[in-house]
């Protein structure tokens, strides 16, 4: 059994907290980028809200990098996709 099938389906409210975290602090990233990777990579991730999910699968990149010193995803990227999320 995986942590996310103890969870249940993630809400906006909690995936808007992940996403303001990243805002400014690089230190998130990987567990920002983990805790969504979970629902990802299930066969059937049981999120019915649309925005939520694709706010889960960009989560799920957030600590992708260009290089060793360089993130593929910034600030603007963060702020764009917790615009697109919308409000609760």
């Amino acid at each position: 059994m995986s942590d996310c099938e103890d969870l249940g389906e993630p809400t906006r409210s909690e995936v808007r907290e992940k996403m303001l975290a990243l805002l400014g602090d690089d230190t998130q990233r990987q567990r920002v980028a983990d805790w969504a990777a979970q629902w990802v990579r299930r066969l059937d991730p049981g999120i019915e809200d649309a925005k939520v999910w694709s706010a889960i699968i960009s989560l799920s990149g957030a600590d992708l990098r260009t290089s060793p010193d360089e993130y593929l995803h910034g600030d603007e990227d963060f702020a764009s996709w917790l615009r697109d999320l919308g409000d609760s």
